[in-house]
């Protein structure tokens, strides 16, 4: 979808939240309400949230040969983050990281592949974490076998998933591609990029142990990411029932991955409140949980950007880059 597009979707779906959901005096009476103790263990959690982020993002580079400081990948994640709040769509802050990481001396294929396997395997474990919420709803609301439809579409896509990533390592994912590509192409420099880049990113599943221990530490930042949330609402003293909670935060960052607004702006909160309708929170209190939990992580990402901008400048790299044909220098495999 088109940037301008988005952008249109985005504010026609806060406009509708704002007139016909939430009470917007209500917001910003819950979020006079913050407690600074709360508020502060919310933020440590968020920080937490982008320590365990950085970190399992660097068992992949190490087993391309990179070894790269935590502090490094911190302030190239952070940074990346604030960026992709201001740039378009298009460049995305996965874009930026690429870019920015190359101050390091990370090639453009290792971190395309590093970044492709995150978000593969980010995305089953969000499906993962889907299901697990839609069978919370099922029990709870056991009058509502809606739920029982969307189940099942969550369990098939779940496996879909599953063997979609498993066959994207494989040599015959490459082939598939390859065969799409016109045979007076075959030979082009933009061929020899796609084998370049398959041969990182199957390379990663190679190394099972540290593949093993990424996908279980992004189950447990995904659990994280909703222990945020709760601490935000115990922040706002706001009373909520904790399997709402662990339902509403999965499901509605899985539906705000759809490309339909900017950064999922409308969509999540939307997702959100009705979550937590369910279990008794006002829309106004759902509402004020969701912009404080932005601001919050904001507020991580800020000093790392701050850091990385004091020791590179403060203008995000704006060069094209391509792949180096050289072989990695930086680092060992730990």
């Amino acid at each position: 979808m088109k940037t301008w597009l988005r952008i249109i979707v985005t504010l026609l779906l806060c406009a509708l939240l704002l007139i016909y959901v939430v009470d917007v005096e209500l917001v910003f009476r819950t979020l006079g309400n913050c407690d600074p103790l709360w508020a502060c263990a919310a933020l440590a959690a968020f920080t937490l949230d982008r320590v365990l982020m950085s970190y399992k993002w660097g068992l992949l580079l190490a087993i391309r040969g990179y070894s790269i400081s935590l502090a490094q990948k911190l302030m190239v994640y952070c940074s990346a983050m604030m960026w992709g709040l201001a740039l378009p769509s298009t460049v995305g802050a996965d874009g930026i990281r690429v870019m920015l990481v190359r101050r390091f001396g990370v090639r453009v294929d290792d971190t395309l592949a590093t970044i492709l396997v995150e978000r593969g395997i980010g995305f089953i474990v969000a499906l993962l974490t889907a299901v697990v919420s839609l069978i919370i709803l099922r029990m709870v609301l056991p009058q509502a076998p809606v739920y029982d439809y969307a189940l099942a579409f969550g369990l098939a896509g779940l496996l879909a998933g599953i063997v979609i990533l498993v066959f994207s390592f494989t040599d015959h994912a490459l082939s598939s591609v390859l065969r799409l590509i016109p045979k007076r192409f075959a030979d082009s420099s933009a061929a020899r990029l796609l084998e370049r880049l398959h041969e990182a990113y199957a390379s990663l599943a190679s190394d099972r142990p540290r593949i093993t221990a990424f996908s279980a530490l992004t189950l447990v930042e995904h659990v994280t990411v909703i222990v945020c949330y709760g601490l935000v609402a115990r922040a706002l003293e706001v009373p909520f029932n904790p399997m709402f909670m662990f339902a509403a935060v999965p499901l509605a960052i899985l539906v705000s991955r759809l490309p339909i607004s900017l950064d999922g702006i409308g969509v999540y909160e939307g997702i959100f409140i009705a979550i937590l309708a369910l279990g008794g929170v006002r829309p106004a209190d759902a509402l004020a949980i969701s912009l404080a939990a932005r601001a919050l992580q904001v507020v991580v990402w800020f000093p790392w950007w701050l850091m990385l901008a004091a020791r590179t400048g403060v203008r995000p790299p704006a060069d094209t880059v391509t792949p180096a044909t050289e072989p990695s220098s930086i680092g060992t495999s730990p």
